[in-house]
């Protein structure tokens, strides 16, 4: 399923041990998962919508999970993707971004405010939530004794539009990798990029609701 996306960029020799041990390994190469431009802006329990920035599938799966977590587990009404969807016809789309600090932050570039205020007219959301999945790689090592294992690695940025200013109010910037194990085999393809994507989602929402206090009473 995304295995025309990948980049095998590397193979290398790895003890067959850490390959059986593996059986999801997950990991975070760091970064922000969520944090709000002016720490003292408060983000009101109103409406929100994500949108891609990229218009592969990764970045419309990745939008997909993090609509599903915002919706479970935040006091926020979100819209669903599919009438994302309806609602504008090219979806998913590209949204340009400019990268600052050698990737540490990226903000949608100023040149595609028109374009989202006209999405927010449809989706008639106070919040909007540009996200992107960047780079999604696939690498593969393999050990001496004939054991190779994949990692997946995807880099993740987002910011969030407050309207009617239609002003970005946060941003997200992280990398994020898991890797496959001999259970690859019983597992269906694409498995483990859908993973990686779904606790990218988690990851952001999860500090979402600690910086936003929007989270579901339990």
């Amino acid at each position: 399923m995304y295995s025309t996306r990948f980049k095998n960029i590397s193979t290398a020799i790895r003890p067959l041990a850490l390959v059986i041990a593996g059986l999801l390994v997950g990991g975070c190469g760091g970064g922000t998962m969520f944090a709000l431009k002016d720490a003292g802006h408060q983000i009101k329990p109103t409406s929100v919508s994500v949108i891609t920035g990229g218009s592969e599938e990764a970045d419309l799966k990745l939008a997909e999970y993090l609509t599903k977590e915002l919706k479970e587990r935040t006091t926020l009404q979100v819209v669903e993707q599919s009438d994302v969807s309806k609602a504008i016809p090219s979806y998913p789309l590209t949204i340009k971004s400019v990268e600052e600090r050698d990737g540490e932050v990226a903000w949608v570039d100023p040149s595609e405010k028109p374009k989202l205020d006209k999405i927010q007219t449809k989706l008639k959301t106070n919040y909007m939530f540009v996200i992107w999945s960047k780079g999604l790689t696939k690498t593969t090592t393999c050990s001496n004794q004939g054991g190779c294992t994949n990692t997946y690695s995807t880099n993740v940025y987002g910011n969030m539009l407050e309207y009617p200013a239609g002003k970005i109010v946060s941003h997200t910037a992280f990398n994020k990798r898991n890797s496959d194990s001999f259970l690859q085999l019983f597992r269906p393809k694409g498995y483990y990029v859908d993973e990686l994507l779904k606790n990218s989602a988690e990851d952001i929402v999860d500090e979402f609701i600690k910086v936003t206090n929007t989270g579901k009473k339990k």
